[in-house]
């Protein structure tokens, strides 16, 4: 993989602002760069196709060792370097295991600081701005709402059995589709999901194995949350959702085109705000930032995992 303009032309990095403790005792990963002498927040260039949140995550590990994560969205940086134009985004973040740093390349220095310390130690203004909207923002518990990844086209799938297919619900996902099932899983992994939720057809539960493997968690998968049982009674679907907005654990709910606008607008509902998109493309995702303590809705972010390969 390697770095890649977007649409636009811009070049896309990703990092986070990485906390550790509380109020007085909140102390800031600052780092210091050799190549550029500067003290920063870890960060880096996105590696096409993966997802910015799994970038961001990457980036830190490669450059501290520190392996974070990602909570609330901070405001994303524009500006232009050598010549480029540039987008960085940014999340809050917190420290999930606390290993020794060791120098490197890229960042030679990591130092951990109280707020007004890090206003004080970093370069540049805009670092300095993170740090006053670190300081305005909150802890959030992820719930991610999210089509299914690429599957078989339904004609394709009805030609393959002479017009006489097997139940869409085994419907597989293409080859595009399973990559994407592994680029989800990264991504899942940096907000730290621990809870799956899934319509049991093929195509969901494919989407989501690769990230319930890696995390060793079962795959709580519901005939009600698939096509078929949708269009049957959406009821029990609606119910299963909005109970799991207001679910402790950090979680991902996998479902289908037809369900999700219905589904968003559930979640929307058992936290009294006015709407959430939910139309997706195959395999994207909405991160749903919650804050359960005051039953409110913090951010809702949306990532695209990208199906050009």
């Amino acid at each position: 993989m390697s770095p890649k303009k977007n649409s636009k032309g811009i070049i896309e990095a990703a990092g986070a602002v990485i906390l550790k403790g509380e109020k007085r005792n909140l102390r800031i990963a600052v780092i210091h760069r050799p190549h550029r002498s500067d003290w920063s927040f870890p960060k880096g260039k996105i590696d096409f196709p993966e997802t910015k949140a799994a970038a961001a995550v990457r980036e830190v590990f490669e450059e501290t060792g520190l392996r974070i994560t990602l909570h609330q969205p901070l405001p994303e940086q524009n500006y232009v370097f050598d010549g480029a134009d540039k987008t960085v985004y940014y999340w809050r973040a917190r420290l999930i295991s606390d290993d020794p740093f060791v120098p490197n390349d890229e960042a030679d220095e990591l130092v951990w600081l109280s707020p007004s310390q890090a206003i004080e130690k970093l370069t540049y203004d805009v670092d300095k701005d993170l740090v006053e909207h670190v300081l305005n923002s909150e802890d959030s518990s992820p719930l991610i709402l999210m089509r299914h990844a690429e599957a078989e086209k339904r004609a394709d799938w009805s030609n393959r059995y002479q017009g006489n297919p097997p139940s869409d619900n085994f419907r597989p996902l293409t080859q595009t589709g399973l990559t994407q099932s592994i680029l989800i899983s990264e991504t899942l992994n940096a907000f730290g999901i621990t809870k799956i939720i899934s319509s049991d057809s093929t195509r969901c539960i494919s989407t989501v194995t690769p990230f319930a493997a890696s995390i060793e968690a079962p795959v709580e998968a519901h005939q009600t949350l698939s096509e078929l049982g949708w269009s049957t009674n959406n009821l029990p679907g609606l119910r299963i959702v909005f109970e799991a907005a207001t679910d402790p654990e950090s979680l991902v709910i996998c479902a289908h085109r037809p369900s999700l606008p219905l589904l968003a607008e559930e979640i929307a509902q058992a936290f009294d705000i006015k709407h959430i998109d939910g139309s997706l493309q195959p395999g994207s995702l909405i991160i749903i930032h919650r804050n359960l303590k005051r039953n409110s809705v913090i951010a809702v972010e949306r990532i695209i995992v990208n199906s050009d390969f």
